[in-house]
Order: structure tokens, then C-alpha cells, then sequence
């Protein structure tokens, strides 16, 4: 038995492919076949390492008495969320405004023009828990569409208006300034958990870009308490069970306050921003545990989510065997059998195993013998509490790990979606570049340029243009904001990492397509491109929920290419979006910490230090290595090589005159375009930062 979406290239679809529910793909031929026979439509959006999906399709869509009720009186769309981001966010908005919450899988009930009048998320197949199950809703949909189609298209109506509404907002004079910084933060602050780090209650999310936007703020505030919020909280989540200790890569969130019961699913966005966020923490605190946490993602990554093609697959799924987290979890009876009785006694203390197990079933919240492998410590307090010596818990505890690693490999492992996605290996290309560039490590800026090249050959066209996902050999689909922003964030920090001027020249090819096909005169950019389907609302994306919206990184991006390129005009477009967004970021400051970052990038003690050398003669990679030995976080390094033309032909114009002084390094620090005198002791030129 197989519907229309066997045909499809997408995992998420291809699993429901065999469902007895008359799937759809998005389609004209599904919304045409609607009007035909006079059905609403049923769309179902979700992912494919959502575990409440999988739930829904085991009690619903696998379930005979559902799916002829769905066929008989609905035409059963489903759609990937990960490659129809346009979609999602109307749909959502949708869900949010009708229920007051959202998440996946999502289910909207609308007509066949596309217009909802029902939302919800998960429902079960029968009533219970307070919750409506689908053999009670959906025959009373179908009665009311057909005894009160009246009143179902007149609340259909009332919510595209309010939809129109919420997706043009008044744009205000100006966006945040600089001194509510101090006010934006405490209300960060407000939601911050003192006990066990992290923000607001459960169910508790990474939220990276909180930890950048307090990394920058504490260093321009001089903010001690920021710098406090950083380590507890990035402490805090890589102690828990939110952190695969044994196998490495954080899951995707935790269902407690504590970080300890995770939903089990691993995304590669998740460890794209984590990188970006461990790597800042280091520079700020030089801390090894952020260090070597980098390290083991970086593992991770290479070990389980890099295509032999050198792009990055989307994803892990949480459920292996029927269940969610089955691969993770180990009863105290399975570890003695695999350890030695030393090995199980300093294991079950050291990563808390309990003989009843100290993971709870959330249905039933009662323990079920099984154990998430956590620390309530770091090892060297661990150490010292014991009185061992640091150096050999750690050792200790790398080698018992790398032996039950071994044994879970037996294991059958949860499935991956194996898409490669643009949007979330721009994320990726973007942290390595960086966390190679940091740590000086070449392994991880080559696995960028990798990727980079990868999504050149395979994701973008002859015309630049971007496609949106590659699988088993096939590119395809239409790229939304987030393809453009997230590459051009990635192309930038390779040209940071490598000063490579090709990755500068991607990221304007793509900057000036994105402006075309996505720019909305008003400030700001649209999630779809102009070419692109027609849809009831053309939305914009500003809110940093799970990632950074494509608005906020666009931000940043422009104010840095307006640096580099000397170019005002990219700048112009970056203060424009921020204005755009100046209402919903002054009501909810902590939903634009990303844009937030990119602000203040532009507007404090933003510096620019252009370098003249010739590398025939002279040591590039020590003066790199020097400036990098310490923080500057709105500093923009150039290096204008003079054998390049590139450079200032196509690049920028405005360093043509800047030269070398008695054929030494010649270092031109700028502020908004006025530099100081030039200076061959790269010690002046760094003591010039502080001023």
C-alpha cells in the first residue's frame, strides 16, 4: 500500500508513504482535486526526527479507522517543515493566534483556497487526557463543512485578515538604541534560571544566540553577571543528559529545569550554534571544558553527520526500535556485564547510574530501570571531593566511554535524515570557520571550505542562485531567506578564517541575488523569494526561536560587508532591517538576541584593521595568530595582500591606495572609515583597539 508521497525525495514524506491515509504532497494537483470534490483539507506539517510525529503516525495515520474517515471526507496533505520553512510560518502563526501555542506535528484543517479555519498540534486517535482525539474531530468538521460552511468561511476570513495584519506591521522611526542595552539585559536576566542556567522553565531549549548576545554584552558593558549566566549555563548543559556523553553532539532539548531528560533527537543546526556559542565562551573565559566540548561536537559531526560529498546531513532521529532515547539509555545490569566491577563502580558515581535507573517515562513520569549517563559535577571537582588525582579521572572516564561507545555501536542506531540542507550547513560552515580559526585547528576550516564548495557545485545555479536541498544525487526545491542569510554568514566566516577572497565574492554574489528576491522595500527581507510560490501571506521571519531568524544574521552580515567593501549601501539595508523589526524587538527583546549581537557589532567601538603585507615576505599566519590571541568581537580584520587584485577591484575600492611602509606589515586601524596613522608594530596597532 503506498499514496502519492512514495514518488517523493524528502525522509519526513517518504515515511508516511506507506501510511493508508491518501497522502498528498503540497500541490496544485491536491488543492485542484479539493475544489473538484468539495473537501477541505487536511494538512499535516512536521519533521522527520519529531518524535511526537512518529507517535501521531503509529496511533493515527498507521490506524485503518482513521484513514477512512480521512479519505472519505479530506484531501491529507503533508508537508516537511525543514524544506518548506514559508509554509510552517504561516501555518504556525495560524495555530498561534487560534490556540495561544504552537509546535509539531502541526495540524490545520483549512478549505480548498488554502485558508485555514482549524489549528492544533498533536492529537491523539481517541479522547483522552483532555485532549480531542481525531475519531471525535474530524467527523464534526465535516459536518460543520457541510451544515455551516457559512460560518466557516467567514472564521476563515477573519484569520487571513489578522494574519495580514501580523505579517505588516507599523515600522517605527528607529530601532533599539545603544543605552536600553542595560534594560534589554535585565529583562534576559528576568527569565534566567540562577539554579540550573539556561532560560525560562521547562521545557528548556539551547538558545545559543543568548549565550553569543551575552558574550558580546558582557565584554562591552564590562558585565561580570553576564559572564556568570555564560558559564553556568553552557556548564550546566553539558553536565546533563541534554549532552550525549558517550557518542558526543547535544539533543535537542530537555523536558526538565535540570538539563537531564532530553527529547533525544540530534540536529545539525543544534551543533552548528552550540559550536558558535562554546567557541565565543572560550575566548571570553579560556575555559577548557568549553574547549574540549568544541572538540567532541566537532567528533560528532565528522563521525556520524559529514556526507562522503563533504555537506552535512540534517539530522538524528529520537526513536530507534519503536521507542525514543532506546540507543542512549542503559540499565545498571548492562553496564556491569560490559565493565569491570573498578570500572562499574567509578562509572556509576561518577555519571550517577541508580540500580531502578534515573530516567522517568514522561507519559507515565515514573523510572523504568534505565539510566541517562550525566554529571552532577565537572571531573576535576569530581577529583577533588575524592581526593584523585584530575589528570587520571579524565583519563579514566575517556576510556570506560570509548569502551561502552564500542558496545552501543551494536546497537541499532536512530535513522537519519540524510537532506542536506543549505540553510543549516551555512550554520555549520559559519561555526567550524570559526572554531577553526579560534583554535587553530586547519582540520575544521578545511571541512568549511569542504561544505562550501560542496553547496557551490551542487546548490547553487548557473545563475547563483541558491536551491534549497540535495539527496541521494538530486538538488532541488525553492530557497527561502534562510538558504541566502545563513550562507552568506557561512562564506564570511570562512573569508574571516582563511582571507581567502573567493568565500568574499560568494557571499556578494549571493548578497545581491538575496536583495533581489527577497528584499521587501519596506526594511527587512521575506521568508519566500519573489519567484517563488504565491502564497495568502508573504511573511517575514524576525524572531530568534530554535535558530536565528535569516533577518537577524542578514544584519549582521551587511555591517560586516559594509566594512569590508567600504560599500555604504550594505549598511544602509542592515539599519533598515533593524528598523523593520524595531516594534516586536523593543516588545520582546529576548526573542532578537541574534539581531541584538548584530547591533552592537555596528554600533559599539566598531573597529576595522586593514593589514599590508606580501606574503612572499612575510609571516600571515603569526600576525593572525597574535591578533587572535585575544577578544575583539566587533573588530573586522582585512588583509589586503598586494599581489591580489581581486581585492580592490572587485572587492574593495577603497583600500587601492593603502600600501606598505618600508616593505614591513602595515597596519591602518579605521572607525567609520577615518584611519589612523599607519603603523608597522602590530603592538601599537592592537593597544589602538583599547582606546
Amino acid at each position: 500500500m503506498t499514496n502519492k508521497l512514495n514518488k517523493e525525495n524528502s525522509p519526513y514524506l517518504l515515511q508516511h508513504a506507506e501510511n493508508p491515509v491518501n497522502w498528498h504532497p503540497w500541490s496544485e494537483e491536491a488543492f485542484a482535486l479539493a475544489s473538484e470534490k468539495d473537501l477541505p483539507i487536511f494538512l499535516s506539517i512536521g519533521y522527520s526526527t519529531c518524535h511526537w510525529c512518529h507517535v501521531m503516525e503509529t496511533e493515527s495515520f498507521e490506524d485503518k479507522e482513521v484513514a477512512n474517515i480521512l479519505n472519505s471526507g479530506f484531501i491529507s496533505i503533508k508537508v516537511d517543515r525543514e524544506q518548506r520553512p514559508d509554509l510552517d510560518s504561516i501555518y504556525m502563526a495560524v495555530c498561534q493566534m487560534m490556540t495561544s501555542r504552537g509546535g509539531w506535528p502541526l495540524t490545520i484543517i483549512m478549505t480548498p483556497d488554502r485558508v485555514p479555519f482549524f489549528a492544533g498540534t498533536y492529537f491523539p486517535k481517541v479522547s483522552k487526557n483532555g485532549l480531542v482525539g481525531l475519531l471525535d474531530l474530524l467527523p464534526k468538521v465535516e459536518e460543520a463543512w457541510k451544515t455551516k460552511r457559512e460560518e466557516v468561511l467567514k472564521s476563515a476570513d477573519s484569520i487571513v485578515s489578522s494574519l495580514k495584519n501580523v505579517s505588516n506591521p507599523t515600522i517605527p522611526d528607529s530601532f533599539i538604541k545603544q543605552e536600553e542595552m542595560t534594560e534589554i539585559f535585565e529583562s534576559l536576566k528576568d527569565f534566567f534560571d540562577e539554579k540550573y542556567g539556561g532560560f525560562g522553565e521547562a521545557p528548556k531549549f539551547p538558545s545559543p544566540h543568548n549565550i553569543i548576545f551575552l558574550s558580546r554584552y558582557s565584554l562591552d558593558a564590562k558585565n561580570k553577571d553576564a559572564l556568570r549566566m555564560i558559564d553556568q549555563t553552557l556548564t550546566s548543559m553539558i553536565l546533563g543528559g541534554i549532552y550525549d556523553h558517550i557518542g558526543f553532539g547535544f539533543h535537542r532539548y530537555s523536558t526538565d529545569v535540570k538539563w537531564l531528560v532530553p527529547h533525544f533527537e540530534k540536529m545539525l543546526y543544534d551543533q552548528a550554534l552550540m559550536l558558535e556559542a562554546l567557541t565565543e565562551a572560550h575566548r571570553l573565559t579560556n575555559k577548557d571544558l568549553f574547549k574540549h566540548t568544541t572538540q567532541e561536537i566537532y567528533f560528532y559531526i565528522k563521525e556520524i553527520l559529514l556526507s562522503e560529498e563533504g555537506g552535512f546531513f540534517s539530522a538524528e532521529d529520537a526513536d530507534s526500535e519503536g521507542q525514543e532515547g532506546t540507543f542512549y539509555l542503559w540499565t545498571s545490569d548492562e553496564l556491569k556485564k560490559i565493565l569491570t566491577s573498578d570500572e562499574y563502580f567509578f562509572f556509576e558515581h561518577l555519571y550517577n547510574i541508580e540500580p531502578d535507573g534515573n530516567f522517568n517515562e514522561e507519559a507515565t513520569q515514573s523510572k523504568n530501570g534505565k539510566n541517562i549517563v550525566f554529571l552532577k559535577n565537572e571531573l576535576e571537582t569530581f577529583a577533588s571531593t575524592f581526593s584523585l588525582d584530575s589528570e587520571m579521572v579524565v583519563s579514566e572516564a575517556r576510556r570506560i566511554k570509548d569502551k561502552l561507545k564500542k558496545e552501543r555501536s551494536k546497537r541499532i542506531r536512530p535513522s537519519m535524515d540524510d537532506k542536506i540542507l543549505t540553510d543549516w550547513n551555512g550554520l555549520m560552515i559559519a561555526a567550524i570557520a570559526k572554531g577553526g580559526a579560534v583554535l587553530n585547528n586547519e582540520k575544521y576550516i578545511k571541512a568549511a571550505e569542504n561544505a562550501a564548495n560542496f553547496i557551490y557545485n551542487n546548490l547553487q545555479k548557473s545563475d547563483g542562485r541558491l536551491m534549497k536541498r540535495f539527496r541521494k544525487g538530486e538538488s532541488g526545491l525553492d530557497p527561502h531567506i534562510d538558504d541566502y542569510s545563513f550562507m552568506i554568514w557561512g562564506l564570511i566566516s570562512l573569508y574571516e578564517s582563511t582571507f581567502n577572497t573567493l568565500y568574499l565574492s560568494r557571499a556578494l554574489i549571493l548578497s545581491k541575488i538575496m536583495i533581489e528576491d527577497f528584499l521587501d522595500e519596506n526594511g527587512g527581507f521575506f521568508i519566500g523569494s519573489k519567484y517563488g510560490e504565491k502564497l495568502m501571506v508573504r511573511t517575514k521571519n524576525s524572531y530568534d526561536g530554535a535558530i536565528p531568524s535569516g533577518n537577524s544574521v542578514a544584519v549582521m552580515n551587511f555591517f560586516k560587508l559594509g566594512k569590508i567593501t567600504g560599500n555604504p549601501e550594505w549598511t544602509t539595508i542592515a539599519n533598515s532591517t533593524l528598523k523593520a523589526f524595531s516594534h516586536q524587538a523593543k516588545k520582546s527583546p529576548t526573542g532578537f538576541t541574534h539581531m541584538l549581537s548584530g547591533f552592537l557589532f555596528d554600533k559599539k567601538d566598531s573597529k576595522v584593521l586593514v593589514i599590508v603585507l606580501d606574503q612572499r615576505l612575510h609571516n600571515t599566519q603569526k600576525i593572525i595568530e597574535k591578533i587572535r590571541g585575544k577578544y575583539y568581537p566587533n573588530l573586522t580584520v582585512i588583509i589586503k595582500e598586494i599581489t591580489n587584485t581581486n581585492l580592490i577591484k572587485n572587492i574593495a575600492p577603497w583600500l587601492d591606495t593603502y600600501s606598505l611602509i618600508e616593505n614591513k606589515p602595515t597596519y591602518y586601524l579605521c572607525e567609520n572609515f577615518t584611519c589612523k596613522q599607519p603603523t608597522t608594530n602590530l603592538e601599537i596597532a592592537l593597544n589602538s583597539l583599547n582606546e
